[in-house]
């Protein structure tokens, strides 16, 4: 990852999303949050997400319109899938990465009973699969948090797996 020290760098924040229209390294260290990273390669444009609830619908009741519409995986892959099609990117050149979901530091019954980390990786299948986009790569699920590095313009990604020990300092 020697040649990522000459772009840009931002660090994602939970609930952000980025669009890269310029070479820029993106970072962000997920537990049961989901990262999805659109790119076309060929155009040299990416964009990444840093979702961590799955359906926007379950918040809406009485509320006006959400402003940070990439806490939800829903409306966090919505919109980066139009903001790639107003750079008019066809579909079929988008290449679709998914990491995180993690079960995070609950065990037993508990993590099961609110399992946000399954339920957004299902609503990550969901959405991707009502649209037709197909994940080339992926690492999701397990009980470790990670850290992503996502290179926007070719939409390498690099993934390390993070202790958990660590995490519990």
């Amino acid at each position: 990852m020697q040649e990522s020290d000459q772009y840009p760098k931002v660090f994602l924040q939970t609930g952000d999303c980025f669009l890269g229209v310029r070479p820029t390294m993106v970072t962000t260290v997920l537990g049961s949050c989901v990262a999805v990273t659109m790119c076309d390669p060929g155009r040299g444009v990416g964009a990444i997400c840093h979702a961590f609830l799955p359906d926007s619908a379950s918040f809406a009741a009485g509320a006006s319109r959400e402003p940070q519409v990439c806490r939800f995986v829903d409306t966090a892959l919505e919109n980066m899938f139009l903001s790639m099609r107003k750079l008019k990117i066809a579909p079929d050149n988008l290449v679709v990465k998914v990491f995180g979901g993690a079960t995070g530091i609950m065990s037993g019954d508990r993590a099961n009973l609110y399992d946000i980390g399954g339920r957004n990786l299902r609503a990550v299948k969901q959405w991707l699969m009502v649209r037709g986009l197909p994940v080339s790569k992926s690492q999701t699920g397990g009980n470790q948090g990670r850290k992503l590095h996502f290179l926007t313009h070719t939409g390498d990604v690099w993934i390390k797996l993070l202790n958990r020990s660590a995490q519990e300092n």
